[in-house]
């Protein structure tokens, strides 16, 4: 959705609003999904929930210049790890009560352990992406204001 708010072109715009809103339908489905399996299966699905979290690479990763577009996406506010971590990740993870549940057996608990010390890490890796994306923005507009003087 970002992406059409980006591109300044109203067709992309409607066309990305469309596919924004089916993929917040798919997410509502594996949300509720995985929700289900939680309750049937605590163990199970939180040692799940633990291997892909951890494991998340984005789509597109092997692409060529993807690291150039992706940091190009974050620089524009179109994605980046903030909005991995408070509109992604963060959400269904409270949707499901993952950190206040009282069903976890061992292996559970030790899954939803290595959660919550990704979870801390994904929120250090945060402040640091930022801080580094607000100083080559403030060297950026130093330049152009260096340019235009």
């Amino acid at each position: 959705r970002n992406t059409g708010r980006v591109c300044d072109d109203p067709i992309a715009d409607r066309m990305l609003q469309r596919i924004a809103a089916d993929e917040n339908l798919h997410m509502i489905f594996y949300r509720t999904l995985c929700g289900a399996g939680l309750d049937l299966v605590p163990d199970q699905a939180i040692d799940a929930i633990t291997r892909v979290l951890t494991g998340f690479v984005m789509p597109g990763s092997g692409m060529p210049n993807f690291r150039r577009n992706g940091a190009l996406m974050a620089k524009h506010g179109i994605y980046d790890l903030r909005q991995h971590l408070d509109e992604v990740v963060a959400p269904v993870l409270k949707n499901w009560n993952v950190f206040e549940r009282n069903d976890f057996g061992p292996a559970g608990e030790q899954a939803r352990e290595k959660l919550a010390e990704y979870m801390e890490k994904l929120g250090k890796d945060v402040v640091k992406f930022e801080e580094q994306r607000d100083r080559l923005l403030a060297r950026e507009a130093a330049r152009g204001e260096l340019q235009t003087a």
